[in-house]
């Protein structure tokens, strides 16, 4: 083998060791490190215990340090409008009820402003890592019908003659409604205005499946899923409430609870299972959390003799945009069959929990060797590749010419022909 092809296999070495184990401060240059050490030794005629423990403990500080501050990256500033991860950590930072106040059953809902890569910077206002713009939203019609009202009252002064008026209850109210439809409008269009104009969140957002949570058309994924979830809560499984049974969705029949008992979690604990289906887990003491829409729930707001909150229902406390809770933000579609009809039937979207609760189901028949003899029974269950639907083939396309440039990146080095061709 020529010195040519072997340098450039050395380089490539060289270059793909830093990508897999990146360098750090302690191993950049160890041979340099052991002559400076060997030139201190030299120059140190005798060094105590003391100072050699002294530098031991000084190492031991410095090295986690460095370690923790380098494990993690944010994802708030790059445009990734695909990656559901860089989603999430945006959609996490609307999280704090101290810092926004924005109700989650209005259209411009802080999974909205996340899809166009905002994130909650202060009370009420959103920033874009990309371009730097901020918005501050203010839904507050007390203060703005203070501020009308004082302009009427100047403008009424003026006038000698005033005009009979409708019902005054009516009228405002009417025109508070109408005031607060064109505000939540106004703000819709900012979430997409509001960016500069060379800013990449202006020309396209996340797409609207980017909610969907993976996994749930796979039963071993879902099974192991929820298992882990109620192993979260299995310390202080005791202290959890009653929660409301699971209601029935669409024209499916109720979930029976036999079937989530079949699955014979220890310790015993249907109201915890429960929770865990619905996508719950355990957060801190007395206090679990939703993954997808950022929601707590203090538990002891559920327990005594006289519950601040009456029940807890592991569904309807999501937020509204939790695919959990909400069919359009999973934006899963399956076919259900009635009676086992295959020749008849429909489509619907289901939630994250009917979802989950479903391939539980599925799961225990496969354990049985039966089969699904309820009234209504649900196709390609496990035949709908959410990551496919997901992509665009515009996107895939790319991908697929980003992947083929890589390789031909990484096979330069070994293509022998071509290195002798251009030494001939």
């Amino acid at each position: 083998m020529s010195y040519a092809i072997e340098t450039k296999k050395r380089k490539f070495d060289r270059i793909l060791e830093s990508l897999i184990e990146p360098s750090s401060p302690q191993a950049q240059y160890p041979e340099r490190r052991a002559s400076l050490n060997s030139r201190d030794n030299a120059s140190t005629t005798k060094r105590t215990l003391r100072e050699e423990l002294l530098e031991a403990s000084k190492r031991r500080r410095v090295t986690p340090t460095l370690s923790k501050s380098t494990s993690h990256s944010s994802l708030l500033g790059h445009y990734l409008p695909s990656s559901r991860a860089a989603f999430l950590e945006r959609l996490e930072t609307f999280r704090h009820v101290t810092k926004w106040h924005i109700p989650s059953t209005v259209a411009i809902n802080a999974a909205e402003w996340a899809k166009r890569g905002w994130v909650c910077a202060d009370v009420d206002t959103v920033s874009c890592g990309s371009c730097s713009e901020r918005v501050t939203i203010n839904l507050d019609m007390k203060s703005r019908q203070e501020d009308d009202k004082e302009n009427q009252a100047d403008t009424e002064q003026n006038n000698a003659v005033r005009e009979v008026p409708m019902e005054e209850g009516e009228a405002t109210d009417d025109m508070a409604v109408e005031v607060y439809e064109a505000l939540i409008k106004r703000y819709g269009d900012l979430i997409t205005t509001s960016h500069s104009e060379s800013c990449p969140w202006r020309r396209r957002g996340c797409d609207s499946a980017i909610q969907r949570i993976e996994g749930l058309l796979n039963t071993s994924n879902v099974v192991s899923a929820v298992r882990g979830r109620f192993e979260s809560m299995a310390e202080k499984i005791e202290d959890v409430p009653t929660v409301s049974d699971l209601p029935a969705y669409e024209d499916l029949p109720a979930p029976n609870i036999h079937d989530l008992e079949e699955l014979q979690f220890t310790p015993a604990n249907l109201n915890a299972l429960k929770l865990a289906v619905c996508g719950w887990q355990y957060k801190e003491a007395d206090v679990v959390e939703c993954k997808h829409c950022f929601r707590s729930l203090g538990l002891w707001l559920y327990r005594g003799p006289t519950p601040t909150m009456e029940h807890l229902d592991a569904i309807e406390s999501h937020l509204e945009y939790c695919p959990w809770r909400s069919s359009d933000a999973q934006e899963t579609v399956l076919m259900i069959h009635p009676d086992s009809d295959r020749s008849a039937g429909k489509k619907l979207k289901f939630p994250g929990w009917a979802l989950a609760y479903h391939a539980i189901k599925k799961h225990n028949l496969k354990k049985k060797g039966g089969a699904d003899r309820s009234s209504m029974s649900i196709s390609q269950f496990d035949g709908v590749d959410t990551e496919r639907e997901h992509v665009s083939p515009e996107q895939r396309e790319k991908k697929m010419r980003d992947l083929m440039r890589r390789i031909k990146e990484i096979k330069k080095p070994f293509n022998v022909k071509s290195l002798l061709k251009k030494k001939g």
